[in-house]
């Protein structure tokens, strides 16, 4: 009898796998937590050149700035330049006599900021850019973090599917668990930008575990009929945690503390590993017929973006719409996958995306109103292709390479995630050029996913074998039939 048919007599969802679907809720809602964490831990809130010798209370503090503050085009007052000497203002007694000398027609010289910068407080008590100056000139170093942290999820990814196929999915869980929160409390403490860059990349490699294990290990457990409505039901654990994020970014202003916050958590998921068992189908695999059966007899007692700018929303209210609108996506990938199939669903929701950016593309930067529907209706799109990504991902390799494909597949797109943080750079090049990047290639990826083979109501492959087989043209499979009863 064939795991399968066995799962489908003693219950292919029952409580011993709602049990373990929720003792695995932990890692799917860490994962937001840090993976969007930039968009507080990494924020840039308005600063200027420090001054010294301001006066505490100077009464008029507007006009004493733009004697020593150059204007932008845009008429703000600017934040990486500074005069190289006083100016004295047209509207002043000394300006009026220089202007009718005309010693005011020349541009005045400026420098940069030597004297470091100061900054406003009032929404961010400290954060990664105002600990370490990276504006101006090191805003590259700013993005680049998040970068360094992605390519700690590519790196870890392949590792862990590599490692988590070989020795299997519990012991590699407690390992990422273990390191995500030594890492993370390391980062937390990082008393320079190379210190925490390091720390953070590792952190990414970390918790690129819970990224290609949480998910096979639950869908390993489920027969086909249960697999959709698990799969999608675990990534609402994902939204709550892009909401938490909301929340506790609210909360807990200054940036150590905030990323204590969600460390911690991982000390009691260390804890519940203790009622997570092995994957079965993994144990079959290797030879471990034993303990296989014994986790089999707990079945009767037991039984898945960074620019949050331009909405017209400060960014806490934007980081909890974005969240609440993950929610009826899932309800959208649900129904969708069981009836137009995986393949059809992730193309649809991919075009989708790329038809939400490049229409808001189209929108004047004045309709604010139409600019943040299309941004809402884009994450929502994007949220239901990740959902999907990761059921049909899951669904296409066997058994005894699954966790090395997922970590295959988990590199190319953290490769996307590390190089998203530095494409939001190029609108120094065109304002519009990082939108039709983002919008471009989900139409690509909208393309190859037509590509895929279906895999709606298929049994999950347990050896390579069975991939080939599926995958073989229907004549060929009916001509081999006839060989195999005759060889019986």
């Amino acid at each position: 009898m064939g795991f399968e048919e066995l799962l489908e007599q003693v219950g292919g969802f029952g409580p011993f796998q709602l049990r373990n679907v929720a003792l695995l809720a932990l890692p799917r809602v860490l994962l937001p937590l840090h993976f969007l964490l930039p968009i507080f831990l990494a924020a840039v809130p308005a600063h200027r050149c420090a001054l010294p010798g301001a006066p505490a209370n100077f009464s008029h503090q507007d006009v004493w700035l733009e004697a020593h503050l150059p204007r932008e085009p845009d008429g703000t007052l600017s934040s990486c330049l500074r005069f190289a000497y006083p100016q004295a203002l047209p509207n002043t007694t000394l300006g009026e006599e220089r202007q009718s000398r005309g010693e005011l027609e020349d541009e005045p010289a400026t420098v940069p900021c030597s004297q470091g910068w100061e900054y406003d407080h009032s929404e961010f008590s400290s954060t990664i850019a105002t600990e370490w100056d990276l504006v101006c000139e090191q805003k590259g170093l700013n993005r680049a973090a998040s970068t360094f942290f992605f390519a700690g999820v590519l790196v870890g990814a392949v590792a862990f599917g590599y490692l988590s196929d070989r020795f299997g999915r519990r012991r590699l869980l407690l390992v990422a668990y273990v390191s995500t929160l030594v890492l993370g409390l390391a980062s937390a403490a990082s008393v320079s930008y190379v210190m925490f860059a390091i720390t953070r990349t590792l952190t990414g490699s970390a918790l690129a575990g819970f990224t290609i294990i949480v998910m096979p290990l639950e869908l390993e457990w489920l027969d086909v009929e249960h697999r959709t409505v698990a799969g999608v039901l675990s990534s609402t654990f994902w939204t709550g945690g892009v909401m938490l994020l909301a929340l506790v970014g609210y909360l807990i202003r200054d940036w150590r503390w905030l990323l204590l916050a969600v460390t911690l958590p991982c000390a009691p998921g260390i804890l519940s590993l203790w009622w997570v068992p092995e994957s079965a189908r993994w144990l079959l695999t290797q030879g471990h017929v034993k303990e296989a059966h014994r986790f089999g007899v707990n079945f009767s007692y037991y039984g898945l973006s960074l620019d949050v700018s331009g909405l017209g929303l400060n960014v806490y209210q934007t980081q909890l719409l974005f969240g609440a609108v993950e929610l009826p996506s899932k309800l959208l990938v649900y129904l969708s996958v069981r009836y137009a199939g995986r393949r059809l669903t992730q193309a649809g929701t991919l075009l989708g995306t790329a038809l939400a950016f490049g229409t808001r593309l189209l929108v004047s930067s004045d309709m604010k109103s139409w600019s943040t529907v299309l941004a809402v209706m884009g994450k929502a799109f994007s949220e239901a292709a990740f959902t999907t990504a990761y059921l049909f991902t899951s669904e296409l390799y066997p058994t005894v390479l699954r966790q090395t494909g997922m970590g295959l597949t988990a590199l190319v797109g953290r490769l996307g995630g590390s190089l998203a943080p530095l494409a939001a750079l190029l609108d120094g090049v065109w304002l519009s050029l990082p939108k039709l990047t983002y919008g471009g290639i989900a139409l690509l990826a909208a393309g190859t996913a037509l590509l895929l083979p279906e895999t709606r109501q298929a049994q999950l492959p347990e050896t390579i074998q069975d991939v080939e087989r599926k995958s073989a043209p229907t004549s060929l499979q009916e001509e081999e039939m006839p060989m195999k009863q005759v060889q019986n």
